[in-house]
């Protein structure tokens, strides 16, 4: 009987078509990238810029200032050498000495003396009519200038940077000597140097922009590439792929990792499918065969007791398949979703002689025997109802499908696992079917017979309890000769085992 259910589709429409191209210009990552790279590239170039201006302004200025004390020194150094018997007239008159002070001074360089009370006594020539001020100075120091009188002004002579000291003789002081250097020249220099440096800066910020608008166009454009390869993808074409082999790095990676994501949504959406089909056919059937046999008893159940008696049985036994069907379903939902088991210390030889005790007389009233085998305790830890159902499941199975002989449980621990073998003397599998038996509601029969009771779901509940306890499960089989499956379970450690 083929299912008639349609195949349950998902479908995925994209809410915004092409939203990667329609992204606002403040909300593109492509945007931020280049505004901070920009910001941080133009605050460290400015930072550069400010600190090369400071240090031509230290340079240009500490060259200044040696000059004015350079000569200062030197003119402190002659008016003394000159004046052997310290004469007030004589260094007053040796300063006045006409072209004097021009050997002490230079271009943009000025010297200028002054008596105590602040009358010129003389100056350099390149003073011209001009007069160096002896107040109104703002204080000036550099590091690497020896302490003194130092200032800064404007003159007629324009900005100049000035040096002092007092002519003393006998405790009196005789005169007061100026020197000056012009900053017009620093001040053009720096004016210039600060030009260049704008140009320069204007310029790197350019280059900086085409160069970021560059990088993030080639590190965004393979991301936006994705994001419209991903909308082509809807749920119900989950074939597609990036297919981005090509590339070796992180976004290579990525496209690599989100195929393999498609692959397992693809194989998940097509277990899903099948999943719900066969469910869909499974309880199908029974609903049917009770919805047809609740019809015989509304027509003919007060008239005829046969009919009655046949069609209560029948819907007695096809709501117990039904039950059947949901139980397992919901043991396998309680183990898929990786729900918290509640484990405890448990010996598999006693879960296996249970379970053999009350399925004894099943299986002889087929004529078969059921034997335990049980190389002493193999403790593990489990969910007593899960891991006695497993024992169930397998057993019940083997008997369900053992027409002579009979089936054996056995039950051990070895090398740090605990296993437990199913061993029945049935017809056995075929390699065609082997591979699947362990699938939701998969029989060998490809039509799903009914003749043998079943839901199709045992094994797979075993299967999933199996993997619940962190176990595997194997099979071994072939036409004619039986069917082992064996389960192994990891094992409580020796101290654990004297704890239990």
């Amino acid at each position: 009987m083929k299912s008639s259910s349609k195949p349950f589709e998902v479908s995925v429409t994209p809410s915004a078509p092409d939203r990667a191209d329609n992204i606002p210009f403040f909300q593109s990552l492509r945007w931020r990238l280049s505004f901070w790279y920009l910001a941080g590239v133009g605050v460290l170039l400015f930072l550069f810029a400010a600190v090369v201006m400071l240090g031509a302004y230290r340079v240009l200025f500490l060259s200044a200032a040696q000059r004015v004390e350079g000569a200062s020194m030197a003119l402190q150094s002659y008016a003394r050498a000159g004046n052997p018997l310290f004469g007030s007239a004589s260094v007053v008159e040796m300063l006045s000495q006409e072209g004097q002070l021009n050997q002490f001074s230079g271009p943009g360089l000025y010297v200028e003396a002054f008596n105590p009370s602040g009358a010129r006594i003389n100056g350099s020539s390149n003073l011209a009519d001009a007069d160096l001020p002896t107040t109104g100075y703002r204080p000036w120091h550099m590091e690497g200038i020896a302490p003194g009188e130092w200032g800064t002004a404007r003159t007629d002579l324009g900005p100049v940077l000035a040096h002092w000291h007092i002519i003393s003789q006998n405790g009196r002081p005789v005169a007061t000597i100026y020197v000056a250097q012009s900053l017009a020249s620093v001040n053009q220099t720096l004016g210039a140097f600060a030009t260049f440096l704008l140009i320069s800066f204007v310029g790197a910020v350019i280059v900086i922009v085409l160069a970021g608008v560059w990088l993030t166009r080639t590190a965004i454009g393979p991301i936006n590439e994705m994001s419209r390869a991903i909308q082509d993808i809807g749920g119900s074409d989950l074939a597609k792929r990036l297919n981005w082999q090509n590339r070796h790095d992180e976004l290579g990676r990525l496209a690599a990792q989100f195929d393999d994501m498609l692959a397992r949504l693809e194989s998940a959406f097509s277990r899903e499918r099948r999943f719900i089909s066969d469910a869909s056919h499974e309880l199908k059937t029974p609903l049917t065969v009770i919805n047809a046999n609740a019809q015989m008893l509304e027509r003919w159940g007060e008239r005829d007791d046969q009919v009655r008696h046949d069609a209560l049985a029948a819907i007695r036994n096809e709501s117990a398949q039904m039950a059947r069907v949901i139980n397992s379903m919901l043991m396998l939902s309680k183990t898929d979703t990786g729900t918290a088991l509640a484990v405890e210390p448990m010996n598999l030889r006693a879960v296996v002689n249970d379970v053999a005790g009350s399925l004894r007389p099943r299986a002889a009233e087929k004529g078969l025997t059921l034997e335990t085998r049980c190389d002493g305790d193999a403790y593990i830890l489990g969910e007593p109802g899960l891991v006695r159902q497993l024992v169930v499941n397998l057993t019940e199975n083997a008997i369900k499908f053992t027409q002579s002989g009979g089936v054996t449980i056995s039950a051990g621990a070895q090398n740090g696992h605990a296993h437990v073998d199913i061993a029945d003397t049935g017809s056995g599998i075929d390699a065609e079917s082997l591979p699947h038996i362990f699938e939701r509601f998969y029989r060998a029969d490809p039509a799903h017979s009914r003749a043998v009771e079943g839901t199709g779901l045992g094994l797979a509940v075993v299967r999933s309890i199996v993997r619940a306890h962190g176990g595997d499960i194997s099979v071994k089989s072939s036409v004619g000769s039986g069917t082992t499956i064996s389960v192994t379970l990891p094992a409580l450690t020796l101290s654990s085992e004297g704890d239990a």
